[in-house]
């Protein structure tokens, strides 16, 4: 996505640039799992953020990064919010990268249960505003949480969790935005087996996850 007509003044054509950006800026959240039982599949949920971020690149969406860490708030361990600069979200790949990679993993429940909904909470309430530009991608071997909480005060694009089978079962209550601003009444989390990302990830999974977290960006007015 670009503009380069010479026939547009240099000075308009940075803004277009711009309000192009604005407008195909999806605001994405990864909240993983980083307590112990996590460390097999961990190098797993690292590249498969790879291939998500490298596919919405390609369908020139402008992904702002941010990463939501969940841990046993029953045992003490803090669910934690990383910060770029003193900010919730970064358009710096490695940077993002670089600090996903270092999350130490540590702790845990005995009964396998990690306090899933306060992260979601916590990753929800980093947002500014209620946009359908905001979506979550939730990494947990979990198979259950310690807490119980709707989501429905903070709207949001898109939640998509590779997540264990007990975890789908959960009701996690979501509002989702439709593109023209209403709430959803019918969607619902998206659910894949974390299992998945102990093999190569195929085209059609990477697609499954990028394609509709691509959607949210149909129907923008660029404004200009």
């Amino acid at each position: 996505m670009g503009v380069n007509n010479p026939e547009i003044p240099a000075d308009l054509q940075k803004i277009v640039k711009e309000e192009q950006e604005k407008a195909f800026t999806l605001y994405l959240d990864f909240i993983v799992d980083g307590t112990a039982s996590m460390y097999t599949v961990y190098p797993a949920v690292y590249f498969a953020a790879v291939h998500i971020i490298d596919g919405l690149n390609r369908y020139e969406v402008f992904p702002k990064l941010g990463i939501t860490v969940i841990r046993d708030e029953k045992h003490g361990e803090e669910t934690e919010c990383v910060l770029f600069e003193n900010t919730f979200y970064t358009d710096d790949s490695i940077r993002f990268f670089k600090k996903l990679r270092s999350i130490p993993l540590y702790g845990g429940g005995d009964d396998g249960k990690e306090s899933v909904h306060t992260a979601i909470r916590k990753s929800l309430s980093k947002f500014q505003g209620n946009g359908r530009n905001h979506a979550i991608l939730l990494f947990s071997d979990a198979y259950g949480s310690n807490d119980s909480e709707s989501f429905l005060d903070l709207p949001i694009g898109q939640a998509i969790f590779f997540t264990t089978e007990k975890m789908s079962e959960e009701d996690f209550r979501f509002a989702f935005i439709k593109a023209d601003g209403s709430i959803d009444e019918e969607a619902s989390p998206m659910y894949l087996k974390i299992e998945q990302l102990l093999k190569p990830m195929s085209t059609t999974t990477i697609d499954n996850v990028v394609k509709p977290l691509k959607d949210l960006m149909k129907g923008v007015s660029i404004g200009v």
